[in-house]
């Protein structure tokens, strides 16, 4: 866009994946590095006076993901720049448990604005009324939402996925069940975080991305496949429970 002129000095980026042990190495990375990203983790996981000497050296803050700030790690890091300026971005300001996100407004890009500059294309809901036992209510839901995948990929020839999402890991298993007995054919892969989860995700998702006749075409999750995961063909999305 040629907002930054092309025979601009770049900065020195510096990204900590591990906590900073001494002040001497705290003032290395200082001289080295114009912008130091880290995760608060990170920061906590550093030798405490090597925190303070780093922190110290820095004349801004950036917070992305600035919902999380309330949190009590991510305020311990903010509010060691109460003297400093601090900038928040968000795309979700508002949080569940109605925290507030302090600061000021100095650019606010409305979801309204979004969907009049055509980031946003409009979805086709399909509501369920199913008032029975939840495996019942389970059950429509994943049959409407295989309705409409099969007449995606059938009637329509588009190559879409479905994504099954539900609250817990003990409900993810059952709709395991429900989706592998209902559509075989689309081989239903589960994901959700935890211990031992690793390998078993990660074969998951291959198996998601897989194009071929051995790809999955369902996938079903746990609070996952949510803000950063880029599939564009998850375009149909069964809520067995809302978030």
């Amino acid at each position: 866009l040629g907002i930054v002129p092309v025979e601009i000095a770049r900065p020195r980026i510096a990204a900590l994946t591990s906590g900073v042990r001494t002040v001497e190495d705290a003032h290395r990375l200082l001289q080295e590095a114009n912008v130091i990203v880290a995760l608060p983790n990170t920061l906590e996981a550093c030798d405490p006076e090597a925190r303070e000497a780093l922190i110290s050296g820095c004349t801004d803050l950036m917070v992305d993901e600035a919902h999380h700030v309330s949190a009590a790690t991510w305020a311990s890091v903010r509010d060691r720049f109460s003297d400093k300026r601090v900038v928040q971005f968000t795309a979700t300001p508002f949080r569940r448990d109605s925290q507030r996100i302090d600061g000021r407004i100095i650019f606010n890009f409305k979801l309204g604005d979004a969907q009049a500059a055509g980031y946003y294309k409009p979805i086709n809901l399909v509501t369920v009324e199913e008032y029975g036992e939840q495996e019942r209510r389970d059950r429509v839901v994943a049959e409407a939402a295989l309705a409409a995948l099969r007449r995606d990929r059938g009637k329509l020839g588009l190559d879409h996925l479905l994504m099954a999402r539900t609250r817990t890991k003990e409900r993810a298993v059952e709709l395991l069940a429900i989706y592998s007995a209902l559509a075989p054919e689309f081989k239903p892969v589960l994901v959700y975080s935890g211990p031992g989860r690793t390998l078993a995700n990660r074969a998951a998702l291959a198996q998601l991305l897989d194009r071929g006749p051995d790809g999955a075409r369902i996938v079903i999750c746990v609070d996952m496949l949510g803000e950063g995961f880029d599939l564009p063909n998850l375009k149909v999305a069964a809520l067995h429970d809302t978030h």
